[in-house]
């Protein structure tokens, strides 16, 4: 009988390679797991965020005082001054829409709206709160898209700053709208250039004076030598500016706004010679001449056929009118008549030299016949 042998025994073992070998990370493990959970934390960090202002919005709205954002000076930029005194911000607003060169009934429009706004200011921190675009469509009779025109003019102006974007019921939670705040602003004043130089009055005032009692040095820069009175020149004749020619430089574009104001009778002086110039710098700049102008102002581009009638009579303000008969033709010049489009270049020295040409060539021609006929 043969016995089985008895079994070793068997020490630890070491643990197998395959087994210490790590393996895939399972569900919550790595760097992708991480990130997609920094990701959710942001974005429940940054909802309640929302959260959280969304409610203090609508406490302040449901307070019923006109409350704006804490930070809302934070909206306005370092070279802007919020202005509080309406005396000085109707004085602004009339500068801006005076020097627009709007016609009359949108000038009358929109200075009504701007006036609501300014009449609605705080008087301790210029806030503009509780005007809703509908309120101020009414005071101008016109629609909110108007509105919104106006207020975009204003912010591109450096008019007005909106500190706070309107917001919805629905947004809020509340039981009504929020209507946007608004700040009017000016230009920082420059500093004195008087108080960053040194003062010499009182070395001019303590120095000795001459046996004649003049003073030694003069507070004036200079003397004018009219003693004190404005000299009659003589007007200045109206420049011969070709009318077919298109303006490039602006020594050439004044010689042309000059021709224009004397072919309509306004070349006396009646109207001031900046506004003509910023009034028709657009129109040399898109290639239109003084007779395409002439032409322009007494017809419509729907109607070429039909004359509009004298522009100027009975005008108190003829660079207006003259403005809204060309706004038509905005970007509709090339429907002139083909005869009135603008030249570039001195045409003028160009018919000239072909003329001289013509004239040199039968010149030519002739003493070629009597050469020939004599010969």
């Amino acid at each position: 009988m043969v016995s089985r042998p008895q079994a070793r025994e068997h020490g630890p073992q070491a643990p197998n390679a395959a087994a210490a070998r790590p393996g895939p990370a399972g569900p919550g493990r790595g760097r992708a797991a991480r990130r997609v959970r920094r990701a959710l934390a942001r974005a429940v960090g940054r909802a309640r965020g929302r959260a959280y202002g969304r409610e203090r919005a609508r406490r302040r709205l449901a307070s019923g005082r006109w409350d704006p954002h804490p930070g809302w000076r934070n909206r306005v930029d370092d070279d802007l001054t919020v202005l509080t005194d309406q005396v000085t911000t109707l004085a602004r607003v009339e500068q801006l829409v005076d020097t627009a060169l709007w016609r009359a009934d949108k000038q009358d429009r929109w200075t009504r709206m701007l006036h609501r706004l300014v009449y609605s200011m705080d008087w301790t921190t210029g806030l503009v709160c509780g005007v809703t675009a509908a309120q101020l469509a009414a005071v101008s009779g016109c629609s909110t898209r108007t509105v919104s025109r106006l207020l975009a003019w204003a912010q591109d102006a450096d008019l007005l700053v909106v500190v706070e974007q309107g917001a919805s019921a629905a947004f809020l939670g509340a039981t009504h709208n929020r209507a946007p705040a608004y700040v009017f602003v000016a230009p920082a004043t420059p500093p004195d250039p008087t108080q960053l130089q040194p003062q010499t009055a009182s070395a001019q005032v303590n120095a000795p004076v001459e046996g004649s009692g003049d003073l030694p040095q003069s507070y004036a820069g200079n003397k004018p030598l009219t003693n004190g009175r404005r000299l009659d020149r003589p007007r200045q004749p109206p420049t011969d500016w070709p009318l077919w020619q298109v303006p490039t430089t602006p020594a050439e574009r004044s010689a042309a706004v000059a021709r224009l104001l004397s072919r309509t009778g306004l070349g006396d002086g009646r109207v001031p010679a900046w506004r003509a110039r910023a009034l028709f710098h657009r129109w040399w700049t898109d290639g239109a001449c003084v007779a395409g102008l002439l032409w322009a102002i007494d017809h419509h581009p729907e109607r070429p056929t039909q004359a509009r009638g004298d522009a100027l009579r009975g005008a108190t303000d003829p660079l207006r009118v003259l403005g809204y008969r060309l706004s038509p033709w905005l970007g509709q010049l090339h429907r002139l008549p083909p005869e009135l489009a603008g030249r570039h270049g001195d045409y003028r020295a160009q018919q000239a030299a072909r003329v001289a040409e013509r004239v040199a060539a039968a010149e030519r021609n002739h003493a070629r016949l009597r050469d020939g006929r004599y010969c």
